[in-house]
């Protein structure tokens, strides 16, 4: 299965049975046992959950597959026997894979999440670096000069009716501000 997983800047791991293990791109390693919070390589299926344990603005975050023996828990969380590194994600690879992932699993309970430069939350979201909001109508905000709004836009039933995403560059989008979908389905700035 593909999943998430946030390792530190020198490539190893701060927590679990693992750490100080040194991880490489294209390697697959082997645990002899899985069991969440306890034993086995872990990782999240909702790569916001990763968040969690280390930080976007100074680990680092990979695309990785979990296999072998998988244990999982009711936080979506997984360990597994087998984990192979597949690909780095950066700023915008790492907002790309929560837009995915809430828009894929819509009724997930532990979609939404709130630090280290980070928000996706009902109605309005506001961070640093990732704002991404769902609901009826959607709004966000980012605070760095370069980073990422994700608008997810939900009926009155609460289907999913729109998604669109923006980067906030400094020249065409600003930090700062508040966005939202507009009736025509185009992200602009929230007037007064």
């Amino acid at each position: 299965m593909i999943a998430y997983k946030g390792i530190c800047q020198d490539m190893t791991a701060r927590l679990g049975n693992h750490d100080g293990e040194v991880f490489k791109i294209g390697r697959t390693y082997k645990a002899k046992k899985a069991k969440t919070a306890r034993e086995g390589y872990h990782c999240c299926e909702n790569p916001a959950q990763c968040l969690g344990y280390y930080d976007l603005r100074s680990d680092r975050f990979f695309k990785v597959e979990a296999s072998g023996s998988i244990d999982e828990d009711d936080k979506e969380r997984i360990a597994c026997t087998e984990i192979t590194i597949l690909e780095e994600l950066d700023t915008k690879g790492f907002f790309k894979a929560c837009m995915s992932y809430i828009t894929a699993h819509p009724d997930r309970e532990e979609w939404q999440w709130s630090g280290k430069g980070v928000e996706i939350s009902k109605d309005e979201a506001k961070a640093a670096v990732i704002a991404i909001a769902r609901g009826t109508d959607p709004r966000a905000m980012v605070g760095d000069k370069i980073g990422y709004i994700g608008l997810i836009k939900e009926d009155a039933n609460g289907e999913l009716t729109a998604a669109r995403v923006a980067k906030i560059d400094g020249e065409t989008r600003y930090s700062g501000t508040w966005y939202h979908i507009n009736s025509r389905g185009i992200i602009e700035e929230v007037r007064p």
